[in-house]
């Protein structure tokens, strides 16, 4: 994941709502809503999650950090406030 010529956004986000799902859980359903051909790396524990995202072919990182951010609208993601 280290390719220098392809673009990568990282991602990265922590749980303010105790009651919200842990980051293992929470970090697979945000994996669920982004193109299956992107290539994502998570790490997640209880509480906090990052994930690094590259795209594929010509999508640019801009395109990729809005997709992101479409994805944190979505209530399954309550209770998680996105950091990076």
């Amino acid at each position: 994941m280290n390719d220098r010529h392809e673009p990568q956004v990282v991602m990265a986000a922590v749980r303010h709502d105790p009651g919200a799902a842990p980051g293992q859980t929470t970090v697979i359903r945000v994996l669920s809503m982004l193109p299956a051909h992107w290539v994502c790396v998570p790490v997640a524990d209880q509480d906090s999650f990052e994930l690094r995202v590259r795209p594929h072919g010509a999508e640019v990182a801009e395109a990729v950090s809005a997709r992101v951010a479409a994805v944190f609208k979505d209530p399954a993601l309550r209770g998680w406030r996105r950091t990076g």
